[in-house]
C-alpha cells in the first residue's frame, strides 16, 4: 500500500504495475483468503484517499489445467479482488477487471512455491 500511496501522490506517469504482497490465491480458487485481508484494507484506505485514481486489477494462476479456463479464473479472482474493495468503500466502477491467466508467471511452476506465487493479483 505505501508503494501504491507514494506513486499516487506523486507525478510519475502512468501505467505502474503494482504486486499485492500477500494477496494469493489456493489453487483452482477464487475465493480471498482470511490471511489476505489486511493488504485488501491498506490498498481500499489508499485507493479511497485518492478518489480520481482509477486502476486495472489483474488475476493470474498458477500452469496447472487448460489455458482457457486459467484464462478465465484469472479474471474471476480480478473480480473477486474488486468486490473484496468495493465492501470497503472504493467505487467499482474505479476498477476494472483483467486476467493474465497463467501468463507472466512470477516463479517456476515446477514448485509448490513457485505456483502459490503465481496465483497472484496485481493493481
Amino acid at each position: 500500500a505505501y508503494e501504491v500511496d507514494r506513486y499516487l501522490a506523486g507525478t510519475e506517469a502512468a501505467p505502474r504495475t503494482f504486486q499485492f504482497q500477500r494477496l494469493n490465491f489456493d489453487s483452482g480458487a477464487a475465493t480471498i483468503r482470511d490471511a489476505d485481508q489486511s493488504d485488501l484494507n491498506d490498498i481500499a484506505r489508499v485507493l479511497n484517499a485518492y478518489p480520481q485514481a482509477r486502476a486495472a486489477v489483474v488475476g493470474y494462476t498458477d500452469a496447472e489445467g487448460p489455458a482457457a479456463s486459467n484464462t478465465q479464473l484469472g479474471a474471476e479472482r480480478a473480480r473477486a479482488v474488486i468486490a473484496a474493495l468495493g465492501e470497503r468503500g472504493v467505487a467499482a466502477n474505479r476498477l476494472e477487471a483483467r486476467t493474465g491467466g497463467e501468463g507472466n508467471p512470477e516463479a517456476s511452476n515446477a514448485s509448490e512455491g513457485g505456483k502459490f506465487e503465481n496465483r497472484r493479483t496485481e493493481l
